[in-house]
């Protein structure tokens, strides 16, 4: 019920987007590591059968 009455204005918008934007280190180190889809997949480690 309490997030009912929960307005959001301009004030609150601006506030959240700059928190939730990356420092420049962040956005450095972002850039550097490689995205999912090019790191190579791994083989599953296979289990001993008993």
């Amino acid at each position: 019920m309490a997030l009912q009455s929960l307005q959001i204005n301009a004030i609150i918008a601006m506030r959240a987007r700059d928190v939730s934007r990356p420092t420049q280190e962040q956005q450095d180190a972002a850039d550097r590591r490689p995205l999912r889809d090019e790191t190579q997949r791994r083989e599953a480690p296979r289990r001993k059968q008993p």
